[in-house]
């Protein structure tokens, strides 16, 4: 299987850091083929420019790293999402991932009736979040990772059947010890 995860944290000495490393072992003691987009190591720029929004409209790319990660989520069978939750949502850096990289014609189309249908055809994925904030408190606030992240983006683009996993109290050591064995066990279904 091939595995694609993407990360977006800044730091190495960071939580978020150990659980990419630990995601990666596993998938590699699993035989498995893993490919790793770190978006602050890469450089990515996640800002939308006006060289950006004058080819976007075409399914075009002019960031030629944006480009190369809509290849590599094509090629992935399953792809993983590691990133902490910052004021109830993603990194701006994943935001700015998201809105450079699924373009119109690479990661959905637009049929006849203008209605949007997904072709990265991904049939499993993970969105591995740390915080400081339960679920509980997310769907008081419209629930914006179940609801916007893996409905909405991931519904429109074909990536399909998200398990999100994730750590309600990153600081304390038994929130954390359970949120890694909630990891390994999606990890040996």
């Amino acid at each position: 299987m091939k595995n694609l995860i993407v990360y977006a944290h800044p730091w190495d000495g960071s939580f978020n850091n150990h659980v990419l490393k630990t995601v990666i072992g596993k998938l590699e003691a699993q035989n498995q083929q893993v490919d790793v987009i770190d978006l602050y190591q890469d450089g990515f720029d996640p800002v939308i420019r006006q060289e950006d929004l004058a080819v976007f409209g075409k399914g075009q790319y002019a960031d030629i790293k944006a480009a190369e990660y809509v290849n590599r989520l094509k090629e992935a069978d399953r792809v993983f999402f590691i990133f902490p939750i910052w004021w109830y949502s993603m990194p701006a850096m994943l935001k700015g991932f998201f809105d450079k990289v699924l373009l119109k014609g690479t990661s959905y189309i637009e049929n006849e009736d203008k209605q949007l249908r997904g072709i990265l055809d991904i049939k499993e994925s993970a969105v591995i979040t740390t915080a400081n904030i339960t679920k509980g408190i997310f769907e008081q606030l419209g629930d914006p990772i179940e609801k916007s992240l893996i409905a909405g983006t991931f519904g429109m683009v074909g990536i399909e059947n998200t398990t999100w996993i994730h750590c309600p109290t990153v600081h304390l050591e038994a929130s954390r010890d359970q949120f890694l064995s909630e990891i390994d066990a999606y990890l040996s279904k």
